[in-house]
């Protein structure tokens, strides 16, 4: 079975976390990124330190948990989500415009 990775725009995303405790935004930026700007909401987990077959433990996550994958605009999350899909991950979203389209939206960013 082949995992299809969907997408969703940032305000879809925020509304989900939102409403859904189970859901976990993955940030995959690199920490230069995120230190300029970063959600309010999600964990940070930088594409450069992920391990596709070690991600569950290490991120705390569960293969069939609705996993929401967040970067600059879309592109590195995408990578990364089809890498998790072919480890068996179940749930998987790209969040199309990163971080772009997040402060384009106005949404909430953590305080630095």
């Amino acid at each position: 079975m082949t995992t299809k990775i969907k997408t969703s725009t940032v305000s879809e995303t925020y509304q989900v976390l939102q409403a859904n405790k189970h859901a976990i935004m993955i940030d995959v930026r690199e920490q230069s990124e995120v230190d300029e700007a970063a959600p309010a909401v999600g964990v940070f987990f930088p594409m450069s330190k992920i391990n596709p077959e070690t991600f569950a433990s290490e991120c705390k996550v569960r293969k069939d948990q609705p996993i929401f994958l967040f970067c600059r605009s879309g592109g590195r999350s995408m990578r990364v989500a089809e890498a998790l899909a072919n480890q068996g991950f179940e749930d998987l979203t790209n969040v199309t415009g990163g971080i772009l389209a997040w402060q384009a939206e106005g949404l909430p960013l953590k305080n630095r």
